[in-house]
Formats: C-alpha cells, sequence, structure tokens
C-alpha cells in the first residue's frame, strides 16, 4: 500500500494529548450508552421488531405482509422475542445487543484506521471523531439491519487491506465472506461493493491485485451468497424478493436531497468535516486507496432516492480517519486539544439533549398500554408502525401508508391494488386503531364501533358491541 504520509507520533507530549483523547471517548462513548437505553424509539425499530414477530408468529415475509428488505436481520433477533417475550424489555434488551454491535464497529474502524496510518494516536482520534458524529452514533445504536450490515461491510474492507500488509491470518477470502454477510443483512452493502470494486480495480491498475485474486474475491462472495438465492429459486420467491427488495425501492416515492443530512450533520460536527476537507488534500499523494474509498462511498450516496442518515454510516469512519490524521497533522499539541474540546463539546449537549427532550418511556408506557387493552389473537391498525409491535395487523401494507409517500403509494403506481381502510377495518374489527392516515373517522364503521381513548387521543378503542 502507499507511505502513510504521516510522521510516526513521536511528537512531545504524545501520551497526555493520547490520554486526554482517550478520556474524551470514554464519556462519549458513555453519552452515546446513556443514548441507547433512554432516548426514543426510531420508526424503523419498531418496524424490524414487528417484522421479526410476524415471522415468529408463522408469516411469511413479502408474502403474506410488507417488507422491503432483506430478512436476516429479522431472523437474528426472533430468539430475543422468543426468550423475553412479548414485552417492552424486548426492545431494550435489543438495544443493548445493537450497542454491542456499535462497540464492533468502533473496534474494526480503530483497527483499520491504525493499519493505514500506522498510528494509535491517529486511531483513537479517529474513534472518538467517530462517536461524536451524530447522524452516525444517532443511527448505530438503534435496532436497525444497517448495524451488523455496516459492521461486516466495514469487517470486510478491513480484511481485505490486511492483505497488503501480508497478514495470513486474514485470507482474501475472509474479505469476501464477511462481504456477503453484510449484504445479507441489507441490500445497501451494494454501495460498499462498488467502493471496494472500484478500488479494487485501481489496486489492480497499480499492479497491487492480480487478476486471479480478484477473481477468487468475487467468485467466493458469489458461492457465499448462493445458498440463500438458491433457496428463493426451490421456492420459486426469485421474482418477489427481485420485486420487494429492489425494483420497489429503486422507485420509492418521497426522495429529497442528502444535502438536508450534510448540512445538520455540518452545523453539529463541522469541525470533523473541516479537517476532512483538509485531510482530503494533504493526503491525497500518500492515502489514495483511503481517499477514494472515502470518496466513494459519500458519492454513491447522491445516487439514492431518499438518502437517510443511515446511508451515510459506511461513510462516516474513512471521513474521522482521514479528519484526525488532518488535525494532528496540522495541529500542535495545544490546539489538538482545544479543537477536541470543541468538536467533542457540542455532539455531548446534543445526545444529552436528546435524552431528555426525546425520552423513550411515554414511548414503551404506550406499547404497554396497547398491550393490556388488547388480546393476543386481536388485530390493531396502526397506521405506521408507532406502537403496535405484537398484534395482527389488517392489511399487508401495515406501515409505509403514506398516501403521498412510501411503500405503498410507490406499489400502486407499479402495480393495482384496492387499499380500502374503511373496508380492512369492518373486516377485521381490530380492537385498537390510530386515526393516522384515516381521512374520515365518522365513517360509519368508525364512529359506531369505536371511541377515543382518554390515555390517547390519537387511539380509539373498539366497542364491546
Amino acid at each position: 500500500m502507499e507511505p502513510n504520509g504521516v510522521n510516526s507520533p513521536r511528537e512531545t507530549g504524545t501520551f497526555n494529548t493520547l490520554l486526554f483523547i482517550k478520556i474524551a471517548s470514554a464519556l462519549v462513548i458513555i453519552s452515546v450508552f446513556s443514548m441507547s437505553l433512554f432516548r426514543d424509539f426510531d420508526h424503523d425499530e419498531f418496524e424490524a421488531v414487528h417484522t421479526a414477530w410476524k415471522i415468529l408468529t408463522g408469516e411469511v415475509i413479502y408474502i403474506d405482509f410488507f417488507q422491503h428488505h432483506h430478512p436476516f436481520f429479522y431472523y437474528l433477533i426472533i430468539p430475543f422475542i422468543k426468550l423475553i417475550g412479548e414485552k417492552t424489555l424486548t426492545l431494550l434488551i435489543l438495544r443493548l445487543f445493537i450497542f454491542s454491535f456499535f462497540l464492533g464497529i468502533l473496534r474494526i474502524s480503530y483497527l483499520l484506521i491504525r493499519d493505514i496510518f500506522d498510528s494509535n494516536k491517529i486511531a483513537w482520534l479517529a474513534i472518538l471523531l467517530l462517536v461524536s458524529t451524530s447522524m452516525f452514533s444517532q443511527k448505530a445504536i438503534e435496532i436497525r439491519p444497517d448495524v451488523p450490515q455496516v459492521f461486516f461491510g466495514l469487517f470486510a474492507i478491513f480484511t481485505y487491506l490486511r492483505n497488503f500488509k501480508g497478514d495470513s491470518r486474514n485470507p482474501l477470502y475472509l474479505s469476501a465472506l464477511f462481504m456477503a454477510i453484510s449484504f445479507l443483512f441489507l441490500q445497501k452493502t451494494f454501495f460498499i461493493i462498488a467502493g471496494l470494486g472500484l478500488t479494487q480495480i485501481y489496486h489492480l491498475y497499480i499492479k497491487e491485485l492480480s487478476i486471479k485474486k480478484l477473481t477468487i474475491y468475487w467468485s467466493v462472495f458469489i458461492l457465499c451468497i448462493c445458498p440463500y438465492y438458491l433457496y428463493l429459486s426451490f421456492t420459486d420467491q426469485i421474482g418477489t424478493y427481485l420485486f420487494w427488495n429492489w425494483t420497489l425501492n429503486m422507485n420509492f416515492v418521497g426522495s429529497f436531497s442528502p444535502f438536508n443530512t450534510l448540512i445538520d450533520s455540518f452545523y453539529i460536527n463541522q469541525f470533523i468535516w473541516l479537517f476532512y476537507f483538509v485531510g482530503l488534500v494533504v493526503f491525497f499523494r500518500h492515502q489514495k486507496t483511503l481517499i477514494l474509498l472515502s470518496l466513494l462511498l459519500l458519492a454513491f450516496i447522491f445516487l439514492v432516492q431518499a438518502p437517510y442518515r443511515q446511508y451515510f454510516m459506511p461513510f462516516v469512519p474513512f471521513m474521522c480517519g482521514i479528519s484526525a490524521a488532518a488535525m494532528l497533522r496540522v495541529l500542535n499539541e495545544k490546539q489538538t486539544k482545544i479543537i477536541v474540546a470543541l468538536t467533542v463539546l457540542v455532539p455531548m449537549i446534543y445526545f444529552i439533549r436528546s435524552i431528555i427532550v426525546y425520552p423513550n418511556k411515554p414511548e414503551l408506557q404506550k406499547i404497554d398500554w396497547v398491550l393490556d387493552q388488547t388480546e393476543p389473537m386481536d388485530h390493531v391498525y396502526d397506521g405506521d408502525i408507532y406502537f403496535n409491535l405484537y398484534r395482527k395487523d389488517i392489511d399487508f401494507f401495515w406501515y409505509s401508508t403514506d398516501p403521498q409517500k412510501g411503500g405503498l403509494v410507490t406499489y400502486k403506481k407499479l402495480r393495482n391494488y384496492d387499499y380500502n381502510i374503511y373496508e380492512a377495518i369492518n373486516k377485521h374489527s381490530p380492537k385498537i386503531i390510530s386515526g393516522l392516515f384515516i381521512e374520515d373517522m365518522n365513517r360509519p364503521e368508525i364512529k359506531e364501533n369505536y371511541f377515543q381513548s382518554e390515555d390517547y387521543p390519537d387511539l380509539y378503542i373498539r366497542k364491546n358491541n
């Protein structure tokens, strides 16, 4: 690989600065851990848990209910629901489980940056910047398939780059295996695959990689994902899988620009972004692989119609590695400590504020209330997965039913589908319904059979008639 472009850290006061960085890292990680336990839940987290519950209760993904992501994450969390039960406690335990992946991403990022720059100090600072990057830490603690997807994707890149150091403990096929696992968790890995693939072409061009090794790499990748596609083929589900996971997503209604997320991120993490841009210039000649990977992973996000914050997760560790190296390259010890303190302060305040302003206790109480009001075989209409985790739904489209954007409206553009919420309520007689996306709450199906809850005015309980 290219020379690291950074002098080995033998600067005056290196230990003191490194200790300062480690202490700051510990404080931010503790705040992120607190956020994991006490901050509110994202819509997608309830989607993941309810999907796993539906599979556990015998429903078939893509056939019996709407889902547009790869299924492996849902199978991963099913044992938690089975062992702990249909409780809100399961959500908190799953948050802790995901936090272990969060720590795993930090560890892999540390090793990756340390190998590239041959510096513990840069690697530690990169980790501090990574946990302080709001759009990363906000998403990396959530119960979503993106987290293991990013973990295994980074692991794949790490083991791939290790081969250029002659590390026989990390053979090339291991990288392909980890990339395959990442892809089976979520199809978004396609962007990591494309980024690494173009990087491999560069390595092929500079003769650091042979055509034989490149062929072996992607052959192993294909072999590793083959069992899943063979299963889909034998069960005649290939067409169904391709439609829900690829065709629907490529036509998804509700697009917006990634600049919205970038501006918000810059507002909170301006020093990280500023030194990333400095690092792109400083290390352009000496760290072509790192620069190329970071720019590709960032550029691919602009191809996505709805680039939510989780799409940036694979890119952020590379951004922080470059930013950390640039800080230590252009700043002296005193300046580094000042900039690091300022870099950490705003995200820390932001994380603590999110716990105070957006606690998860009201959400958990609402879920418990719905469970108390219903029996296991009752149906519930949620509208867009805000409180129904462990009860049956009344339509194939159980979430993403916004008439302006999302899964339902996208599907109706591609295929004929008669979604009639009033008929569904009349047919299944759900015990609880939400007023979300119901235009006329005075329809006879609703007005004659439901009364408004005093505890939760947005919910309606079926009368005993």
